[in-house]
């Protein structure tokens, strides 16, 4: 096992660090996802096609962690990959697992912007878009690949991304305050955002440039982190503009029926 020297880890450090600041900028989170969902409240078909494919990218982000783990010869940096993992697991807490939030939420908010009942089974029984299928198929090859500088570079991608991405998806949500009780209420089943953008995923943004920095002794480790985080903003960008086709394409088909239902209507309450 290679082991990569800590002190010229650390000085580069500083790039990765502004490696990872380039996704503030990026098509990744710059995107017509993001506009739609964050400025208006969208129709329960919209919504029920946004959290189909959300939940089929995000179910394996656990896995692409552990990944990293496996993947990752550097002892230091496995510790960082861990500490993330732990958290991804709700800290040793089943209920607070992650995708466990994730499932309680869109189940929840589905059933309230529809007007009837909805399950996850359902969710998952819908087939996701190829982008999607696309985007986690390339997300595997990444954090398998059997160069850890290209899986730490995905890891700084992915946990860079998720911080902001969870900020953005949470103030969409805020549209939607209308369908609660009230705001204890709203708040109140918004919990896998809150520990998203209050604790986690701050924490794994540190995670990730620590553990980027133990396998990078010089520019071409650099290079190479920097292929595999280049690698998964590609996947995400392309990820994100099937999500937002296939929200046009459910809103198009919503307002077509309820035009056409409405045309129906008009003659027969004239007769009446």
């Amino acid at each position: 096992m290679t082991v990569i020297n800590e002190t010229a880890g650390i000085a580069l450090k500083g790039e990765i660090e502004q490696m990872a600041a380039r996704v503030f900028e990026h098509e990744a989170l710059r995107n017509e996802f993001y506009d739609r969902w964050t400025t208006r409240s969208l129709s329960a078909e919209e919504v029920r096609a946004f959290a189909v494919e959300y939940l089929s990218r995000t179910i394996r982000t656990s896995e692409m962690v552990a990944l990293s783990v496996v993947n990752t010869a550097d002892r230091t940096a496995r510790v960082e990959c861990v500490k993330n993992l732990y958290s991804e697991y709700g800290g040793g807490n089943p209920k607070k697992v992650h995708l466990t939030l994730l499932e309680d939420f869109l189940e929840d908010l589905l059933t309230r912007v529809s007007g009837r009942p909805v399950t996850i089974d359902e969710l998952y029984g819908e087939p996701p878009l190829p982008s999607t299928r696309s985007f986690s198929s390339g997300q595997l090859e990444l954090f398998s690949a059997d160069d850890q500088r290209v899986v730490q570079g995905a890891l700084l991608a992915q946990e860079w991304l998720a911080y902001s991405m969870m900020v953005r998806l949470y103030e969409g949500v805020r549209n939607y305050k209308h369908c609660y009780h009230s705001e204890e209420d709203f708040h109140e089943h918004c919990e896998y955002f809150y520990i998203h953008i209050g604790e986690a995923e701050k924490e794994h943004r540190i995670q990730a440039v620590e553990s980027a920095s133990q396998v990078c002794a010089d520019p071409t480790d650099l290079s190479r982190v920097r292929a595999g985080f280049d690698g998964f903003l590609d996947l995400t960008v392309e990820y994100w503009r099937g999500v937002a086709a296939r929200m046009r394409e459910a809103g198009d088909l919503a307002r077509g029926l309820e035009n056409r239902a409405h045309a129906a209507a008009v003659p027969a309450a004239r007769l009446r």
